[in-house]
């Protein structure tokens, strides 16, 4: 049936017909205002189609010559001009009813050019927009100035700054500056995912969450982005929980990764990992709620989420950090070889574990090698915690990096022990 509509009716009958319906599902919305503004009722089921049709004979009638359509526009600008007039004189302020009839307009035109898919969606925007009116009046009053400029400010970073910067990599240490970029996004994606969590959530629950959202991407982001935070705190040792739970769930992530691409090495680590993971989350998360409980006990209520978002400063200078890590390994590398893979894994731990772990998946199956490379494996994430540590002691303070160090020294130490069996 839709193959004989298609093949016997003139293109500028379906797109009538396609004019129609979307113009209608603006007028009945519309009508709604019948009701509830019957002091004024500029029109709705007939008058929206009246003038989506409008749109889309003008269009049709001169392809390509926009001098028609620009015409009906000049007119229906001059009503609905006259029509805000008498609005302001009865004071009822307001354009949604205005630009909703030019919107139905260029509607018209938009389905004389073909463009049904971009029609459908003005219409359901369109829509939206009018039947959610008290929604998002609601939000406006609950959204600050500084969250929309915030907002803004994360937009800037990752869909204006990032696809321009070179995907490429430079002099002979190897630098690329997109995947330098990618750092400062995630840092700071995760602080602002966590400041949005912990808003919400009031802070306990959102730090919960922010530790576990924070540790499927990266677990060294996110122990910077929970240390810089903690910094400041009355105390900041729940942030410490945080960061295990984080490291936790690398080992987790870690796990997926081998599962995909390495099987032989996630039947050697399947065991230590998930106890080593469920670990981390047991411990770090009953730390995180003993010292949350203590200090709502304590203050009534629980800690203000951060008030710095985006953490734009502590972003740029753990990417200048990552970059010198990685300038210093490949430097090593260049000066005095493979030394072993254990020194290798020592060293490239604390940078990143996940690009060292897959490249090991990829090697040869046999089992002396599948023993070393999980070993190998074992101290990636070692060293990857020690390095945690460290940036807990940087960006947080000493109580923070104190409490931090000595959970993670003991999740590196049953890691390390565990060697022996392997």
């Amino acid at each position: 049936m839709m193959q004989w509509i298609l093949a016997n009716v003139p293109p500028e009958g379906i797109g009538l017909v396609v004019t129609l319906f979307l113009s209608l599902m603006i007028g009945f919305q519309l009508e709604e205002r019948r009701e509830t503004k019957p002091t004024f009722f500029f029109g709705g089921a007939r008058t929206y189609p009246l003038i989506a049709v409008c749109g889309f004979l003008l269009t049709v009638v001169a392809p390509g010559d926009y001098i028609p359509f620009t015409a009906g526009l000049l007119v229906l600008g001059t009503l609905l001009a006259i029509l805000y007039w008498s609005k302001v004189e009865r004071d009822l302020p307001g354009f949604t009813t205005e630009f909703s009839a030019l919107a139905t307009y260029a509607l018209g035109a938009v389905v004389a050019s073909g463009e049904y898919w971009l029609a459908l969606a003005a219409t359901v925007v369109v829509v939206l927009l009018v039947h959610m009116k008290h929604v998002l009046e609601n939000l406006a009053q609950r959204i600050s100035a500084h969250e929309v400029a915030t907002f803004a400010k994360f937009l800037i970073i990752t869909a204006v700054i990032l696809p321009v910067v070179p995907n490429r990599e430079f002099t002979p240490f190897a630098i690329n500056p997109y995947k330098a970029w990618l750092v400062v996004i995630a840092v700071s994606g995760i602080s602002y995912a966590s400041y949005l969590l912990q808003r919400r959530f009031h802070d306990r629950s959102g730090l919960f969450l922010a530790s576990l959202l924070g540790g499927l991407y990266s677990s060294t982001a996110t122990t910077v982005v929970l240390a810089k935070q903690a910094k400041g705190k009355a105390d900041p040792s729940a942030y410490a929980g945080g960061i295990v739970m984080a490291s936790g769930i690398m080992y987790l992530r870690i796990l997926a990764l081998l599962f995909l691409f390495g099987r032989p090495l996630f039947d050697r680590l399947a065991v230590l990992f998930v106890a080593l993971g469920l670990l981390a989350l047991g411990g770090g998360g009953y730390w995180m709620w003993r010292i949350l409980r203590r200090q709502a006990e304590r203050n009534g209520a629980a800690c203000e989420a951060n008030r710095n978002p985006l953490e734009l400063g502590t972003a740029f200078l753990f990417a200048a950090i990552f970059v010198g890590m990685l300038v210093a390994t490949r430097f090593a590398f260049q000066q005095f070889g493979q030394t072993g893979v254990y020194g290798l894994a020592l060293i490239l731990g604390l940078v990143d574990v996940d690009p060292f772990i897959l490249s090991l998946a990829q090697t040869p199956a046999d089992a002396g090698f599948v023993a070393t490379a999980a070993g190998a494996v074992v101290v990636a994430t070692a060293s990857n915690n020690l390095a945690k540590a460290g940036y807990a002691f940087a960006f947080g303070g000493v109580r923070l990096g104190r409490t931090a160090l000595a959970m993670l020294v003991i999740l590196s130490a049953i890691s390390v022990a565990a060697l022996l069996v392997i």
